[in-house]
């Protein structure tokens, strides 16, 4: 209904009001330019260049980050000393006496940090991410012709529907052409399009 509306505010004119190219565009100077579009449809997909650049930064400055090995130990002994001793005592004097009693325990703690500077130069992780962000691209480029594909298909019709008023008919097969191709470029952008029709 919004988008049917935003058409009929659109276009106030009939096609004999328009003298050159420019007036006609200029009648949708209101809605989101295809590079407007463009910026959407990578923010959605998260294939816009801050991301790839960014997940390769990433992949590079992990090479800094150290392996941190960390040990504890813990040891503990029991110690008995005995004396022989001879003389009238309560005991027997073949056995022992015992003397000293003594509990060592031990404890200790190592870390060790390693890095790998050969991952400085080049590592697994990022030829992974260079591979992944090369699938990114090409990913980017098919969204981005889509949309743009998508994007002219309507705004030809919109100049079609500006231009020819047609039968009754005709208009209500337009208008739902029109609304299915602005479904199109949301489902592209999620949702930003619209949202920018709304706001204009």
């Amino acid at each position: 209904m919004i988008l049917l509306l935003l058409t009929l505010l659109t276009a106030p004119g009939r096609a004999a009001d328009y003298t050159n190219v420019e007036q006609v565009l200029a009648t949708f100077s209101a809605e989101p330019t295809i590079a407007a579009v463009h910026a959407m449809t990578m923010e959605y997909s998260k294939t816009d260049n801050r991301y790839v650049e960014a997940w390769l930064r990433a992949a590079k400055n992990a090479a800094w980050l150290p392996e941190l090995v960390a040990q504890y130990g813990y040891s503990d002994s029991l110690d008995n000393g005995f004396t022989y001793q001879t003389g009238t005592y309560e005991w027997d004097a073949d056995e022992p006496l015992a003397d000293d009693i003594g509990v060592g325990i031990d404890q200790d703690v190592d870390v060790r940090v390693k890095w790998q500077l050969s991952k400085l130069v080049m590592s697994s992780d990022r030829i992974r991410v260079i591979s992944e962000t090369q699938d990114i691209v090409k990913l980017r480029d098919k969204v981005l012709e889509q949309v743009t594909r998508v994007y002219f298909e309507r705004r030809r019709l919109q100049v079609e529907m500006l231009l020819n008023s047609g039968d009754l008919k005709a208009q209500l097969k337009n208008e739902l052409r029109l609304q299915e191709l602005t479904a199109q470029i949301d489902a592209i952008t999620g949702g930003r399009f619209s949202e920018a029709l709304v706001k204009k």
